[in-house]
């Protein structure tokens, strides 16, 4: 895990107000950016400070009841937008003013000159930059009308939130892709490739749906 990663699996774990969180952030950066410049290596720094769960879980413990309730407010505030008190939307792309009766349906890639695998490639390419906590490179992939709505920034912080929500927050590790398959679909004229993918964890089992347009640019990620 790398600098950037701890620092972002620590925050995501504090139950804290956002000002309290952000202050907390800025103060283990500090720590961290004094030990390197007095020598330490980075992963000598991991090791001192310890696993991320660990520095919240502390962190937390410590909270009183007012930044506890502050905590709970801003996780029940964010607007990433939950279907169905299950399906936790994080990325959603702009829909157009109306849609055909009935969709049309064909084997994944087909429009776009690539086979259903190739499809479910870029979706696993996706679920990889998830895990590595690499957003700006998910932001990157999403189309220019998707990114004047919001900044790589809000993005980011709207998958943190995300993968705090989903599946009880803890995933642990990557293992394995499970099951997964993909169907190209065209209503009035657009094309998306819907791909869905189980992914297991260390500690929960997360099914992943990623959409991509007929630029294999990626429109829908959501995760449950």
């Amino acid at each position: 895990m790398n600098q950037r990663s701890y620092v972002k699996a620590v925050a995501k774990r504090l139950t804290c107000s956002k000002a309290r969180r952000d202050e907390f952030v800025r103060d283990l950066e500090s720590d961290i950016a004094a030990a390197l410049a007095e020598g330490e290596t980075w992963e000598q720094v991991e090791r001192r400070m310890g696993d991320p769960r660990d520095v919240a879980r502390e962190f937390n413990e410590d909270l009183s009841d007012r930044e506890l309730a502050a905590g709970k407010k801003r996780r029940r505030n964010k607007v990433v937008g939950i279907v169905s008190g299950a399906v936790v939307v994080v990325l959603v792309v702009l829909v157009v003013a109306a849609w055909w009766a009935t969709p049309k349906t064909a084997p994944a890639g087909q429009s776009v000159g690539l086979s259903e695998q190739e499809v479910l490639a870029q979706a696993q390419k996706v679920v990889a930059l998830v895990d590595a906590g690499d957003y700006e490179a998910i932001f990157a992939l999403a189309p220019e009308s998707l990114q004047q709505t919001m900044t790589s920034q809000e993005f980011a912080d709207a998958i943190e939130e995300a993968r705090a929500t989903v599946g009880g927050g803890d995933w642990g590790s990557f293992t394995s892709f499970g099951n997964a398959y993909g169907v190209e679909i065209v209503q009035m004229g657009q094309t998306q490739e819907f791909t869905e993918t189980m992914v297991v964890y260390e500690n929960a089992v997360i099914t992943y749906t990623i959409t991509f347009d007929g630029s294999m640019q990626l429109t829908n990620l959501f995760m449950k």
